[in-house]
């Protein structure tokens, strides 16, 4: 660090870049004067295309997300769909006869397989029911 104090003094605090004198005062009207004459443009008649053409183009936008949204739902499956909503199993287990509504002529054990996993996730009905009751 020593060194460089040194280097300015030697320099004697000087960068070496100098100004000419009044150079600053003088400059902008030099400039000025060697610019060429500044031509104002007139406005252009937009044609009925020019105006609509942004609309168009989002209109355009928009159609295309439709189309994409709509291949999109038609490439799923729906194998999901629920034979039993959730409404409507907690409606058939409000009923005290809700039994009736499981006994069914074939023996389908995926349904008593259904009301065996509620029957355990669920403590009571009313824990059941505050899961998929929106009246409350």
């Amino acid at each position: 660090m020593g060194t460089r104090h040194d280097i300015l003094e030697k320099a004697d605090h000087k960068t070496g870049y100098t100004v000419p004198e009044g150079y600053f005062d003088s400059v902008r009207s030099k400039i000025m004067q060697n610019l060429p004459e500044y031509q104002e443009a007139k406005p252009e008649k937009l044609s009925m295309w020019k105006r609509v053409q942004p609309y168009v183009y989002m209109a355009a936008m928009f159609a295309g997300i439709w189309c994409m949204m709509k291949m999109f739902h038609m490439m799923t499956t729906t194998d999901l769909s629920l034979d039993n909503p959730p409404e409507s199993v907690a409606l058939a287990m409000a009923d005290p006869d809700h039994n009736a509504y499981w006994i069914s002529e074939t023996d389908n054990s995926e349904v008593f397989e259904l009301e065996d996993e509620l029957c355990d996730s669920y403590d009571s009905f009313d824990d059941f029911k505050k899961d998929f009751d929106n009246t409350l």
